[in-house]
């Protein structure tokens, strides 16, 4: 069962339809790096597992104060978020699996105390020098990890880092399919293709063969490969694949999927967030950046949008993945929770250096979108 939800404070906004409110100026402890960069994780040994306080947290989206009201409005609001995400380091698709053994990990079952590699200060509640496994064969910690449509009630589907990389284990989940705007030539590469706010620790059947690139939305009826695979693993049996249950209208020269995927409910809100994240991050509202396989251009459509061959996205293409009306709802009915926020803040104070503002203010996704 997912924690009771928590949010951060009482952030407030205006009416709908008018800007956000403004942000303290606080000063951050955190200094962001400057532009996207390509980093190594092995240089991360020093890692910070304490939550950043909410002076800081305002701090770091600060720069809007000085926007005028209409362009802290809808999505001018995307646009320029996108400038301060930008700043950000990412990592190869490998490095991500050795990420995730911080990031991901499930810290009720494996505590940072009872690691052997990594000289846990409890004092201050960090790593002093983490040693990373360097895979499957060469195992050093190895946590349990919390994955996407597993249940996390049901103990036969706990599962660690490095057990099985396989199909019947787990994957790195693009929550935000490759072939809708992304996938690079040589196959998973930064920054969006690596990029751990949407690339999550997942089960691998549920992954390739429930979600594969459907859209998500709520399901009217399970197809027949879907409910013999919940059969036969009840720790799945909440993901479902099938017909649209949400009527919609697909705009003039578009194609729709008549298949969608709608993940177990704990696992609702924090998709339709990482979906959300990612249109901030990798759009090209400010016209400003040259788009390509490693910077896209994103949105979000009210239709199941094509699951089929890749789709580039271009400067005045955005790719889109949807059905945008459902996952709002499912932000709405799935709150953010302490993991989710663990989450956001270890990312940014040890790796990309970036926020999920959904997670930090999940209500601005009715202020752009709703």
């Amino acid at each position: 069962m997912k924690k009771v939800p928590v949010w951060l404070g009482t952030i407030s906004l205006l009416a709908v339809g008018t800007s956000i409110a403004l942000f303290e100026r606080t000063p951050i402890s955190q200094v962001a790096a400057e532009g996207c960069n390509k980093a190594v994780v092995s240089s991360v040994k020093h890692i910070d597992l304490n939550d950043n306080e909410e002076p800081e947290i305002r701090a770091y989206y600060s720069s809007l104060n000085a926007l005028s009201e209409e362009e802290r409005t809808g999505t001018n609001l995307l646009k320029n978020l996108r400038p301060i995400l930008y700043n950000m380091d990412y990592y190869s698709y490998d490095d991500v699996w050795k990420i995730y053994e911080i990031t991901d990990r499930d810290w009720e079952a494996s505590k940072p105390e009872d690691d052997v590699y990594g000289e846990y200060d409890s004092a201050t509640n960090c790593y002093l020098n983490y040693q990373y496994s360097s895979g499957i064969s060469s195992t050093k910690n190895n946590p349990y990890v919390h994955a996407l449509y597993r249940d996390p009630d049901n103990p036969n589907g706990k599962i660690r880092n490095w057990d099985d990389h396989a199909a019947t284990g787990t994957n790195r989940e693009h929550v935000w399919c490759q072939s809708r705007g992304f996938k690079a030539p040589s196959g998973a590469e930064g920054p969006a293709g690596t990029d751990v706010h949407h690339l999550i620790c997942a089960d691998g059947r549920v992954n390739q063969t429930h979600h594969n690139n459907n859209p998500y939305g709520y399901v009217r009826s399970i197809d027949q490969e879907t409910a013999a695979y919940n059969q036969t693993y009840p720790f799945l049996a909440g993901n479902k694949r099938g017909a649209p249950a949400t009527a919609y209208t697909v705009p003039a020269g578009e194609t729709a999927c008549d298949v969608v995927f709608e993940p177990q409910d704990c696992d609702k809100g924090d998709i339709a967030r990482a979906c959300f994240y990612m249109v901030a991050r990798y759009n090209n509202l400010g016209g400003h950046d040259q788009i390509s396989d490693y910077e896209p251009n994103l949105t979000l459509a009210d239709y199941p949008t094509s699951n089929g061959a890749r789709e580039a996205s271009s400067a005045t293409h955005a790719v889109a993945m949807g059905i945008m009306s459902d996952l709002l709802e499912w932000n709405r009915n799935d709150p953010v929770d302490a993991y989710e926020i663990h989450r956001n803040n270890l990312i940014y104070n040890n790796y990309q250096h970036n926020r999920n503002p959904f997670i930090d203010f999940p209500e601005w996704a009715e202020y752009i979108w709703g």
